[in-house]
């Protein structure tokens, strides 16, 4: 395991702890996602936050200011001037992720990474969602990504457990017992 995965998750932990003693995790974790989002995305933002030779007090400050910016509460505000002070504010997206992670199993849902030839209709997206979640006895959130190169259905991921119901996987299967007689 990597040191940012391991960063990662302590600073999750620690900002979840205190989010969730103040009843606000789902909130807090929405904002920083938000705060994360604009940090990473924007190369101005990204450039000041993520430079060791600029000032910690200046990277907290532009960090704490983008926070602002987005109506984040006070919790978030000092969260992210303290990831930014301390220099892991390239460390923001892992965070996120590690958060969500406790947030999810909190709330006794998990994810699942979709890929699909074309954009699944909300039908289909129930229909999908409530076949994983029979599966697998628990709530799925759906996150759903177009790869052309599939040739159709779909490829779910929740964790380490892969589902492929994609009709490359069908040919693949077939080639194989064509192959074993």
């Amino acid at each position: 395991m990597r040191s940012h995965e391991r960063t990662a998750r302590r600073y999750a932990k620690a900002l979840y702890d205190v989010a969730h003693e103040a009843g606000a995790a789902e909130v807090i974790g929405q904002e920083t996602e938000q705060v994360a989002a604009i940090s990473v995305g924007d190369a101005a933002a990204r450039d000041v936050l993520t430079r060791p030779w600029i000032k910690p007090a200046d990277r907290r400050g532009v960090a704490m200011a983008i926070a602002q910016k987005v109506g984040a509460r006070k919790l978030v505000q000092d969260f992210v001037g303290l990831v930014a002070e301390r220099g892991r504010a390239d460390h923001l997206p892992e965070i996120v992720a590690a958060y969500r992670t406790l947030v999810d199993a909190e709330l006794g849902r998990t994810r699942a990474q979709v890929r699909t030839a074309v954009a699944l209709t909300d039908g289909e997206k129930r229909e999908l969602s409530g076949k994983l979640e029979h599966a697998l006895g628990k709530r799925i959130i759906l996150e759903e990504q177009v790869d052309a190169t599939l040739l159709g259905g779909f490829i779910a991921q929740v964790g380490s457990l892969i589902f492929d119901g994609s009709l490359d996987g069908q040919l693949a299967r077939m080639r194989q017992r064509l192959a074993r007689g």
